[in-house]
């Protein structure tokens, strides 16, 4: 186990702090209010606009649905600066939400910042959620939108050159794409980055005696209930969702990010371990002073600007 030391960086840690006692004072909703709204709300669940700092540069955004091997239609958007030529990598960020919430508008600021700083295409997705549509239908939304990227090249992107970063679910779907892609003869992926993935549905790795500063109404028995909403045959330990068991062997070079307050600490910690013993080119970055859900709270944390130059860099290297 990776033990917590370095306190959360302020401000995020006064914030956390307040999100906490408002948990206990049950003024803030819990779960089930969550789950009962419509899973077109939960697509449009945005994060609040005071942690957020608005990309300044202008922005061509192109809103798409694809279809998926079921017939459903797959909400996208396509992110690229203004002029962007054609031939430019093709970059798929993969939002989180415990893979019961959240959409493109999610991360929509981050999406914005990456094609803002790299000149890529960007291309956001709203795969469906649990516990109306459990395992492995989000893995499929998001395998059908990365094919569909590299046969339609939205924005004209260069289907020889394309990478995947998700954060959160987010980060667990971006290594099931690249198990997916190596062992289905899928597009190449030239390098993901799961950023604080969840890795391990056994929740074996997490230690609840130390708290849960950087997770605030996360408790044991809420992440229980939420597996099974996205596992409710309770196959925990199935490498297609617990990513940290499948076979690692060629996947594409990596960036794995994982942060000190946060109970997915240890698994993302052991993803990164995964891989290098399995021959991944990977990079592990450890952000000691950050809570979960740090990359999206752009205005309030230096360290989400630093891990999106991060992500850009580690994959132009490779593009």
């Amino acid at each position: 186990m990776t033990p917590i030391k370095t306190p959360i960086a302020q401000p995020l840690r006064g914030l956390l702090a307040l999100v906490a006692g408002l948990i206990k004072l049950k003024v803030m909703p819990g779960l089930e209010p969550m789950l009962a709204k419509s899973q077109d709300d939960r697509w449009g669940s945005v994060i609040p606009g005071f942690l957020v700092r608005k990309a300044t540069m202008p922005m061509d955004t192109e809103d798409h649905l694809v279809e998926g091997r079921n017939g459903d239609r797959i909400p996208v958007r396509v992110y690229k600066r203004p002029n962007t030529p054609d031939g430019a990598p093709g970059y798929f960020f993969i939002h989180g939400g415990g893979f019961i919430d959240g959409g493109v508008a999610h991360c929509d600021h981050v999406c914005r910042e990456i094609a803002v700083r790299s000149g890529f295409v960007v291309v956001g997705v709203s795969y469906r959620l649990a516990p109306q549509h459990p395992f492995p239908a989000g893995i499929e939304d998001v395998q059908d939108v990365f094919t569909w990227m590299a046969k339609e090249r939205p924005g004209g992107l260069d289907p020889e050159r394309l990478a995947v970063a998700g954060e959160s679910a987010g980060g667990n779907f971006a290594t099931a794409l690249a198990v997916w892609a190596r062992d289905s003869n899928g597009p190449r992926i030239a390098h993901h980055a799961p950023v604080y993935p969840l890795t391990d549905f056994t929740l074996s790795r997490i230690d609840w005696s130390e708290g849960n500063t950087g997770n605030p109404g996360v408790t044991q028995q809420i992440a229980e209930v939420v597996r099974e909403k996205y596992l409710p045959n309770k196959d925990f330990d199935n490498p297609g969702a617990s990513v940290l068991f499948a076979d690692h062997a060629g996947l594409p070079p990596a960036l794995v990010v994982t942060c000190g307050h946060d109970i997915l600490r240890n698994e993302g910690v052991a993803l990164a371990e995964a891989y290098e013993q399995a021959g991944v080119a990977t990079k592990h970055v450890h952000m000691p002073d950050q809570p979960h859900g740090y990359l999206l709270m752009t205005k309030m944390s230096k360290r989400a600007d630093e891990t999106i130059d991060l992500l850009v860099a580690e994959a132009l290297k490779h593009l």
